[in-house]
């Protein structure tokens, strides 16, 4: 009879919902829609939900794929209105003209977007025609305005020289946003750091080893880091990739030269899917902080954890 009492009560425990020591909600808090790159194999394109005090607000990124897992989460876009991108390659962006339609759908009022992203240059438009020849008046999907939803897009270019300084592109009600100019290849980049009083999460996007003297700087005692680990350290990825991403032994130089909490690595690749652990290994023979590889569906606390110097 005992036995079955205990057996009960430990029932009882297994199946009631967790509790939660304050019930207060993280004031920054990241939501992984996609952790995965250009390769289809079952992670979705590089994309995140930033949410401040609970309340979903920022869109960084949005790969294919994003929209998806938007729906799954059943996330909130009706305070969406903070779109950071990273660059316009289309694992990043292929999926923003479905969230525009996705929030019109559903809203009761008129939308206001803030679109921040890079400068244009060679093959690749400026963020402000990005955005125009998606859902302007006479782009691919002018029909998108056509729901009842009055939107307006207020997009700014952002520097893409790597000889800039940090710059505050947002200030409100305690909500920073930061960006600096990264390289990636041909492709005008750009990193961002957002800010809640006093908790900080920094991305990088995709970028070469060329960037990291400016990340450092976006990225100096940041809570958290999400970093693009797309390639294995030299030589066993394709050697034209090192002129694209930054390998995992400099990623993991950046963070502890950054002083960051933690890392977080995303826009995996399948070769470094397959060797997480040597990954991980190079990264924590300079960064004694934690590492961890994102999934989609992830979501991470934006926390106060610095690591002791190495």
């Amino acid at each position: 009879m005992k036995a079955l009492l205990i057996f009960s009560l430990m029932l009882a425990a297994a199946m009631a919902p967790p509790v939660q020591a304050s019930g207060v909600k993280p004031g920054l808090e990241v939501v992984v829609l996609g952790s995965g790159g250009p390769r289809a194999f079952g992670r979705a394109g590089s994309s995140y939900i930033v949410l401040v005090d609970g309340t979903p607000r920022i869109l960084l990124d949005a790969g294919p794929g994003a929209f998806v897992r938007i729906g799954e989460l059943n996330i909130d876009l009706e305070q969406v209105d903070i779109v950071l991108l990273t660059h316009l390659h289309i694992d990043h962006s292929g999926d923003l003209a479905a969230v525009f339609n996705a929030r019109a759908l559903t809203s009761d009022g008129p939308i206001q977007y803030r679109v921040f992203g890079p400068d244009g240059a060679g093959l690749f438009p400026k963020t402000s025609r990005f955005v125009d020849l998606l859902v302007g008046d006479n782009g691919l999907f002018a029909y998108q305005k056509t729901f009842g939803a009055q939107e307006t897009f207020s997009v700014r270019d952002l520097a893409i020289d790597l000889n800039t300084n940090v710059t505050k592109i947002l200030d409100e009600n305690g909500l920073t946003v930061e960006e600096i100019a990264t390289h990636h290849g041909d492709c005008p980049s750009v990193a961002y750091r957002i800010t809640y009083h006093g908790r900080s999460v920094v991305f990088s996007g995709d970028m070469d080893a060329s960037a990291l003297p400016n990340l450092i700087r976006l990225a100096k005692s940041a809570d958290l880091l999400v970093f693009n680990c797309a390639v294995l350290d030299p030589p066993n990825s394709p050697s034209q990739l090192y002129e694209l991403h930054t390998p995992p032994k400099k990623i993991g130089e950046a963070a502890r030269d950054s002083h960051v909490g933690s890392l977080l690595l995303s826009h995996i690749a399948p070769d470094v899917e397959e060797s997480k652990n040597d990954v991980l290994k190079s990264i924590h023979a300079t960064f004694m902080g934690s590492a961890q590889f994102a999934t989609d569906r992830m979501r991470v606390s934006v926390e106060h954890q610095h690591p002791s110097a190495h």
